[in-house]
């Protein structure tokens, strides 16, 4: 069924894109924008076109650099107005209508005269929707014509270069925006759609884009790529201040239920934000996905907030939490900052569980098939608060921050367990039930500080950080371990045994950076353009683990202590990085052509570590010191065509060791913790060093004229181990029991690569297809042995995905995904057997606004496992309907897992090793949902907000462009050169 949608699917679209590009019934306008007086072509320039009858919009562009323009599109027979205007120069404005006879309107040459000053009359009053002002491009809301209750997403999606994805991404003229402030700082946080999809478009004064230093780095190398591209909304002076949010409660079949709401308000100086939650139906509650899911846009939900099918088990959840955020002044921005921030959340989840695992384990001659079923339920209470402060100007940059976090849990959990050989007769089984209960708290706390002195010796620029850390944990168990062997009973184990665990951990660390480190050695000579910059890092770390074990006594009826568990063990590790780092720049730019830019940096780096530990088991008792040079060096390089495209592409490589921890070089071995799986560890293992390489290309078109929007991410990555630390196994045939001892062996190697590519095409009456296609490989190859035989191991997992989005103007949406999903794990050895396994997941979302206000949604979720031969269907449908006035209130019917289909199926392979779990999870059931979204923005609701353009003004403007304009027109006889001026000095 699946694979026909798809065929079906790759038939239709390419004839609903060759539809919308019919040109049967439309023309092009095209020519260039000169300076009168000099003859040189501008750049930038700004024409619009306006449909005659009434000043609507009908579509715009902005000058190349040779400037050019080609308009499209535009329909046969209709009387059409097309507008110059560029800062500096008098605006021209031309009456045009296209036909069968004339398709091609060609002005040639457009000579603008500069502006003798401000013009008293007015003729065209047409609203000009984008300009270029400076290095920033302003976008002017009142050129677009929507619903008194739309919001900033719905006019951005009308905008041309500005291209909406469906996962939410904003690119403008391919660039991806980095950052969306309004009024020049975040609003709420660093998610773009709190703003684009609650603010109304008509409380916009314009949106600006911008290209900007990132301030968060030092940028000694004045590397480009650090360079942010920023969108501003302006806020209209009466409209800086207000509030916006969501309540709502459901009820539905199966005692299913849910209430939840979230609301935040802003001014000048102050912003603050509440969320609220209880459910039983899997809906995740945190403080910025609730504030996220409360946006009042309806267009294309995406139905991900709503009953969670596809998680794991069946959860209660109870939370609370909220922000509040002070600016010291208004005028803060990027680069200047001073704000205090405060939050607090409480967390209340239960959670139930159960699961089915079927695993397969190669073995020397056999493979074990091994089947568990486990089911747990836990209770989590967690308070977390936070308090952080910055102040950041141009030169300098302050932050402290300090989060606490408290809480409790209980868990109760049973599991069983059987090993099987592969004819599979039965050799083992396991069973265990755990009861436990545990507190924690914690303590972060992270201070900085960056000097960028602006004096000519600049021997200030530095940086520092301080960062500590304490957490406390105390855990009490209970658990019954039962282990029956089939083949032979002296193997048979029982346990009955109670844990008391405490740990107490302590890290900080203090880093340094000295940027002018060539200033200081070498004055004013250049060195060579060399930059070098002096880094350090120290950090100390203390560990406490204390735990008591004891065993039940049937004689006696109590627990008595193991005094071959019970133990205590102290860590305490200091790490020394010191760092000398080399870097030199090429770089050529020319003014509005291209800027290219390369970047060679080298860092000689060392490692020193010193680590004490200490036990009451004199084994445990070891003090280390260990030294590591650890080099790193990295080339980029950058090309800007601007206009046209963007090419990135960074090499690095790099050094890292690591070294075996006390549980891996000497464990205290419970069996009773996992009766199939021992590890016994070494005491002879040494350091590991990991060699990596790793690779990035982007390409992305940048061409505000085109239509089609692409681009293009390719990464990589491969890491050698050296001395890596891999497993020596061997199974006990006789009941499946895995021993491993671990070794160090050369050869391990890891590699990942990732291709992705997106395309986005924008079509007439507010259509757009987008396409995006993305491969992820990774593979594990790792040498060890399994039952004395050597064996090359290789876990390998791809993951294929296409993605098709088609929006239908504003009527609807349309996304299909499919995703082949691959995991294998392969063995070299002789007589070891490889393992694969495929997840088959098509995907498909379907949005429809039969009538205004109306949207009928359904979701799909299909899913195939070639192992197991299990499927999945989930098949979700919404109805929902806003209603008042300004349509803040909301009804919905959601009708969930309608077939009765759905599993959560998973795959996973690793070294020798391959398992498919499927786990329980909600089951059908129907609900009702009522919301409101309460609003108001600048002292009035939503309710009563109009349009800033009153009925009567756009009649007004209509009638005086129609008048002037014809008049300006009969005088000179629609002379292809005649010209509509947009202002004149009166007489």
């Amino acid at each position: 069924m699946m694979r026909s949608l798809w065929i079906v699917l790759m038939v239709a679209l390419p004839s609903l894109v060759w539809a919308q590009k019919d040109s049967s019934q439309l023309g092009t306008i095209t020519g260039f924008v000169k300076d009168s007086a000099d003859d040189y072509a501008l750049q930038s320039v700004t024409i619009t076109v306006y449909k005659k009858a009434d000043s609507s919009l009908l579509t715009y562009q902005i000058t190349g650099e040779d400037g050019a323009f080609n308009l499209t599109d535009i329909p046969f027979f209709m009387p059409v107005y097309v507008n110059f205007s560029f800062t500096g120069y008098s605006p021209y404005t031309r009456n045009v209508t296209l036909d069968t006879a004339n398709r091609v309107f060609n002005f040639r040459n457009v000579m603008l005269p500069k502006s003798q000053g401000m013009m008293d009359e007015v003729v065209i009053k047409a609203v000009v929707p984008i300009t270029m002002n400076g290095d920033t491009l302003e976008i002017n809301p009142a050129a677009f014509k929507l619903d008194s209750n739309a919001v900033v997403e719905d006019m951005l999606r009308r905008v041309p270069g500005v291209t909406m994805w469906g996962d939410g991404t904003i690119t403008v003229n391919g660039k991806t925006v980095n950052n969306l402030y309004v009024d020049g700082k975040p609003f709420f946080g660093s998610d773009p759609t709190l703003a684009t999809q609650n603010l109304p478009k008509n409380a916009i004064e314009k949106i600006q884009v911008y290209r900007e230093e990132d301030y968060t780095k030092d940028n000694v190398d004045e590397n480009p790529t650090d360079s942010l591209l920023t969108m501003n909304i302006k806020l209209r002076a009466e409209r800086k201040f207000g509030y916006f949010g969501k309540v709502g409660a459901g009820v539905g079949t199966n005692d299913r239920y849910e209430v939840d709401g979230a609301g935040m308000a802003f001014n000048k100086k102050m912003r603050g934000g509440a969320a609220f939650s209880t459910n039983n139906i899997n809906k995740s509650a945190g403080l910025s996905e609730m504030l996220r899911q409360s946006s009042y846009r309806n267009y294309n939900p995406n139905n991900q907030y709503v009953a969670n099918l596809g998680a794991d088990g069946i959860s209660k959840v109870i939370f609370g939490g909220g922000f509040v955020q002070y600016d010291f002044s208004e005028q803060n921005s990027s680069r200047l900052n001073n704000q205090l921030r405060a939050n607090y959340d409480f967390r209340n989840t239960n959670n139930f569980l159960q699961s089915q695992t079927d695993a397969r384990n190669s073995a020397s001659g056999t493979v074990f098939l091994q089947n568990s079923n486990q089911e747990t339920n836990t209770v989590n209470n967690a308070h977390n608060a936070g308090i952080n402060y910055n102040k950041r100007d141009q030169d300098k940059d302050f932050s402290v921050n300090a989060n606490f976090k408290a809480g409790d849990n209980t868990r109760s959990s049973g599991s069983f367990s059987t090993k099987a050989n592969e004819a599979g007769d039965l050799l083992s089984e396991s069973s265990r039930t755990t009861n436990s209960r545990g507190t924690n708290n914690g303590l972060d706390f992270s201070t900085s500080f960056r000097n960028k002195d602006a004096d000519d010796r600049n021997l200030k620029s530095f940086g520092i950080n301080y960062n500590l850390s304490y957490d406390q944990s105390e855990n009490e168990s209970t658990s019954i371990t039962d282990f029956i062997s089939y083949e032979d009973a002296t193997d048979n184990d029982y346990y009955n045994r109670r844990n008391n665990n405490s740990s107490h951990n302590f890290n900080t660390s203090l880093g340094m950076n000295y940027n002018a480190l060539k200033r200081l050695l070498f004055g004013n000579f250049n060195l060579w353009n060399i930059n070098m910059v002096l880094a350090n890092n120290v950090s100390l770390s203390k560990s406490d683990a204390d735990e008591g074990v004891s065993d039940y006594d049937s004689l006696t009826g109590q627990y008595l202590v193991n005094d071959s568990l019970t133990n205590t063990n102290r860590v305490t590790r200091i790490v020394d990085r010191p760092s000398l780092r080399f870097s030199k720049n090429f770089s050529r730019r020319l003014s509005d052509r291209f800027n290219r830019y390369i970047n060679i940096n080298a860092n000689v780096q060392g490692q020193l570590i010193r680590e004490q530990n200490e036990s009451n088991f004199d084994y445990r008792n070891l003090d280390r010191s260990f030294n590591f040079f650890t080099p790193a060096a990295a080339v980029s390089y950058h090309y800007e065509r601007y206009n046209f495209y963007t090419i990135e592409m960074n090499l690095s490589g790099n050094s890292a060791s690591s070294i075996p921890t006390i549980n891996q070089l000497r464990p205290i071995v419970d069996t009773s913790e996992n009766v199939y799986n021992i590890n016994l560890g070494n005491p002879n293992l040494q350091p590991s060093v990991t060699n990596a390489l790793s690779f990035n290309f982007n390409y992305r078109r940048e061409q505000s004229s085109k239509k089609a929007d692409y681009n293009v991410n390719l990464s990589g990555s491969v890491s050698d181990v050296n001395d890596a630390i891999v497993d020596s196994s061997f199974f006990d045939k006789a009941n499946g029991r895995r021993t491993t001892y671990l070794i160090n062996m050369d050869g391990r190697r890891v590699y990942n690569a990732n291709f992705r590519l997106g395309t986005s095409f924008k079509m007439k009456n507010n259509k757009v297809l987008q396409f995006n296609y993305s491969v992820g490989y990774a593979n594990t190859t790792s040498p060890n042995y399994v039952d004395g035989v050597f064996t090359i191991s290789r876990a390998n997992n791809v993951n294929n995905r296409l993605n098709v989005f088609y929006t239908l103007g504003d009527i609807g949406t349309v996304q299909l995904s499919q995703n082949i999903q691959s995991s294998s794990s392969a063995q070299s050895g002789a007589n070891l057997k490889s393992f694969k396994a495929i997840n088959y997941v098509t995907q498909g979302n379907l949005n429809i606004n039969p009538i205004r206000n109306l949207t009928i949604s359904n979701t799909l979720n299909y899913v195939t496992n070639n192992t197991t031969g299990q499927t999945s269907t989930l098949w979700n449908a919404f109805a929902t309907y806003r209603f008042l006035q300004s349509k803040q209130a909301e009804v919905k019917l959601s009708a969930m897992d309608i077939l009765k289909q759905n599993k959560n199926i998973s795959t996973n392979a690793s070294i020798n090793n391959l398992s498919t779990t499927v786990t329980n999870g909600l089951e059908q059931f129907f609900m009702v949902t009522f919301s409101y979204y309460p609003r108001m923005f600048g002292g009035r609701s939503s309710r009563s907000s109009r349009s800033s353009e009153s009925r009567e003004d756009r009649k007004e403007r209509r009638a005086e462009t129609e008048k002037r304009v014809d008049r300006r027109s009969s005088r000179e006889g629609g002379s292809e050169r005649g010209r509509t001026e947009v202002g004149r000095r009166s007489r």
